[in-house]
């Protein structure tokens, strides 16, 4: 992706269940578009909204390690 001109690429390193990936993406999607900051561009803020998200489970009892950690990403 970023070969083709994005910026910013967040994916995972392996393959994840249905219902984890939509509980992350929506989260990360809620935390990359609650900035006040509007000037800032969206691929600024998407290493800092895949850090929040991945907090979240991580605070909880019962996630397991591969629930989170597989989510990377890469850029700008």
């Amino acid at each position: 992706m970023q070969y083709c001109g994005f910026r910013s690429v967040v994916g995972t390193m392996w393959e994840m269940a249905d219902t984890d990936g939509r509980d992350l993406v929506k989260s990360f999607y809620k935390s990359l578009f609650s900035s006040q900051e509007t000037r800032e561009p969206c691929y600024e803020r998407s290493a800092g909204a895949l850090r929040d998200t991945t907090q979240k489970p991580r605070r909880k009892r019962g996630i397991t390690l591969e629930q989170w950690v597989n989510f990377v990403h890469y850029g700008a």
